[in-house]
This record gives structure tokens, C-alpha cells and sequence, in this order.
């Protein structure tokens, strides 16, 4: 996937831990960017969720890699530093779209509910949360055409995952028995996992080079062992709510 160059930096936006920036990119499309701020780790892992997803057919936005001129940059001031002269993780924003509310669960397709919370429980992810008292799904809503989109993974792969924690908070948490303990569910959920696997590969082998250093002269190794977690995925096909098969 070649990077698309931005051509305008709009504004910081304030949703979001990290509070991405709107871009317009060199196709005129409009983008929602996330830069060193985000750090390598999680651009990382906002690009391989990102292919992992789209394999098991999930509604993840149009991406792309956002290459951002410094010119651009130092025009932003102090604030240009979060986003950085280099290549962004870019998600294509998407019109007529609201976040996600409590209210909307029952319009969610139950196949969809159990096919994300078994990628998120894949990937380690537990930053999906939501119940009457609020938190954080990561999801957008589209009421025209109940449309559910599917954001945000830059704090996928965590290695203090705790399971206990992400089936009482996860926000599809209520389909997770019929998901995890009834073999035939599960068995079908392993074999979409195992058919998205090659695209970890694919995503890795087209990340960019600068994402592997915490430094741009490239002296600061970031640290993760890609291949180490690729086989923690593989592993996990294997186990069913934390039981080996």
C-alpha cells in the first residue's frame, strides 16, 4: 500500500486518548492521522489490527499510511510535535457517523457482536469497554442503515491482558458464553482466526521501516518482538476461553 502525502493539516481533534489530527490527503479525502504521539508501538499495532480486521470483515474504515511533510508540520508550532514529519497511521473519516451508545447493542448483528469480540480477545485488546455507567467502545454508528464502524487499536496486543477484566467490561461481554463455550461457535470463530492469520504477515512486511525505531536516526530499537507475538496469535486459535482444546 503506497502512503498518501497530506496536502493540509486541519486541526487537532479532542476525541481520542491521543487526540489524532484531521488531514486532507493527496486523493482529497479526508483523514483522521495518528503520529508519534500515538508512538511506534501503537502504530504498529493500530496497522496490523487494522489488516487483521479487514480479513475477518470487520467495519474498519478505509486506511492508509499518511506521509506528512515537515513543512506542515512546523507551521502547527509546539502542537506539530505530537503528529511528527514522518509517516502517520491514517483513517479515512467517515460522514454521518456518531459514537456508539448502550442503546445501540440490540441493533447490532449478533454474528458481528461475536466476530469482534473474538478479535479483540485475539489481539489482546481491552480498550472496547461499555455499559450503563459509560466507557469507551471505540465504535461509531451510522443510525442511517445501522451501521456499526470499528476504531482505534493502537492498544491492541497488551501484554498485561487480563481476561478476567476484558469479558466483564468488553462491550459485546454478553455474548460471550455463547461464543467461547459452545463448541460449534468457537470452532467456527478459531477458523476465520486462522484464515486472517497470513495478513499479520503481510501487514508486517509493509509497515514502515521508521516504525521499528523509537528515534529518526534509527539507533533506538522500539523492542517488540513482531515474530514473538505473530506466534502468541497462532497460540491463541488453539485456546477457548483460556482452556487449551
Amino acid at each position: 500500500m503506497s502512503a498518501l502525502r497530506v496536502v493540509e493539516i486541519l486541526r487537532r481533534m479532542e476525541q481520542g486518548r491521543t487526540r489524532p489530527f484531521l488531514v486532507r490527503a493527496e486523493d482529497d479525502a479526508l483523514y483522521v492521522a495518528k503520529g508519534r504521539e500515538t508512538t511506534q508501538r501503537g502504530l504498529v499495532a493500530e496497522w496490523l489490527c487494522a489488516h487483521l480486521g479487514r480479513a475477518l470483515d470487520l467495519p474498519i474504515p478505509p486506511f492508509t499510511l499518511l506521509e506528512v511533510p515537515a513543512e506542515l508540520v512546523a507551521a502547527l508550532g509546539a502542537e506539530g510535535g505530537a503528529l511528527g514529519a514522518s509517516t502517520a497511521f491514517g483513517s479515512r473519516l467517515e460522514s454521518g457517523v456518531q459514537d456508539f451508545a448502550i442503546a445501540q447493542l440490540r441493533n447490532v448483528d449478533v454474528a458481528l457482536r461475536r466476530r469482534l469480540l473474538a478479535f479483540d480477545w485475539w489481539v489482546e485488546n481491552a480498550d472496547r469497554t461499555l455499559s450503563e455507567l459509560g466507557g469507551n467502545p471505540n465504535l461509531l454508528w451510522r443510525a442511517a442503515g445501522d451501521a456499526m464502524l470499528v476504531i482505534d487499536h493502537n492498544l491492541a496486543f497488551d501484554r498485561e491482558f487480563d481476561e478476567s477484566t476484558f469479558f466483564a467490561t468488553h462491550v459485546f461481554h454478553g455474548d460471550a458464553s455463547a461464543l467461547f463455550e459452545d463448541w460449534i461457535n468457537w470452532t467456527d470463530a478459531a477458523n476465520r482466526l486462522r484464515a486472517a492469520l497470513p495478513s499479520f504477515d503481510e501487514a508486517l512486511a509493509s509497515m514502515p521501516e521508521q516504525w521499528n525505531w523509537l528515534d529518526p536516526e534509527a539507533t533506538l530499537p522500539v523492542g517488540i518482538d513482531w515474530t514473538a507475538r505473530r506466534a502468541r496469535l497462532d497460540e491463541r486459535i488453539n485456546i477457548r476461553r483460556g482452556r487449551t482444546q
